[in-house]
């Protein structure tokens, strides 16, 4: 009898081995998968030819009408490249000094389309950057882009360092690659928050201000929950850019970081 359940529970372990490993290789294989997409899309961006814009609409080669303070520049031809091969992709934006170098999804008719999905559509953990289907790239004040916080440091998992003021000192800068040129932003505040709480501040619904008090009173709601004083604010008519990920010392946390457009 005691050989038997002693067979018995081998045999468990070992079946709950085996479906261990068997989704252990799988997590790896999609890992490996993901990584191999990067490499190929980053390629595409870095290598692609010249900047022509042609094939993309008015609306797209232009901010809509939108002033962008005499800034603009040509659209980058990687993105360019990237998005004849997938229309949703409208951006590219990269922090120096951190792994966040990454394509911009946008699919505004499908909620969080891309939080499972890679650049082809296909399943991935990792899912891709993308730009919240509340905004609209040309004409929103706010930009509001999510990514996930992998274990393995990928996607959007560096602005958890942005916590600590040293690391935003080193990283002030993002730059963003859209379909009406390059944008360079500066960060101004960095602030940890619950969401799902029905009382929670709704940072992620700010895309267009209504009017300069509507703006004002965002900013200072921004400034009252920064982690540090970075000695920089915002002013109505200032394109902020507002990135997102989950933070994990609190209950559906989020960690966002928050930058204003300048001109370089």
């Amino acid at each position: 009898m005691k050989q038997w359940i002693a067979r018995k529970i081998l045999l468990c372990s070992l079946l709950l081995l085996s479906i261990s490993g068997y989704f252990l290789a799988d997590m790896l294989m999609q890992e490996r998968k993901d990584d191999a997409l990067q490499e190929q899309l980053k390629e595409i961006y870095e290598k692609s030819g010249n900047g022509e814009t042609e094939g993309l609409s008015e609306e797209e080669t232009n901010d809509g009408g939108r002033d962008t303070g005499g800034d603009s520049s040509p659209v980058h031809p990687g993105l360019l490249a990237l998005h004849r091969e997938n229309p949703d992709c409208i951006g590219w934006i990269q922090i120096e000094g951190t792994v966040i170098d990454y394509p911009v999804m946008y699919r505004p008719s499908e909620e969080n389309y891309y939080l499972h999905r890679d650049f082809n559509g296909e399943y991935s953990a990792n899912g891709c950057l993308f730009l919240s289907e509340l905004c609209n790239p040309a004409t929103s004040d706010n930009l509001i882009i999510y990514g996930h916080h992998m274990n393995s440091g990928k996607m959007f998992a560096a602005l958890e360092q942005y916590k600590d003021s040293a690391f935003y000192l080193e990283h002030p800068l993002i730059s963003y690659d859209t379909l009406h040129g390059s944008e360079t932003y500066q960060v101004f505040a960095v602030f940890c928050t619950p969401v799902y709480t029905g009382n929670d501040f709704p940072y992620y619904t700010f895309t267009k201000a209504e009017d300069a008090a509507d703006y004002r009173e965002y900013i200072k709601e921004v400034k009252e929950r920064a982690l540090y004083d970075t000695g920089i604010s915002a002013v109505f008519g200032d394109k902020l850019l507002t990135l997102s990920t989950c933070e994990y010392s609190q209950r559906n946390g989020r960690v966002v970081v928050m930058a204003k457009k300048i001109s370089q």
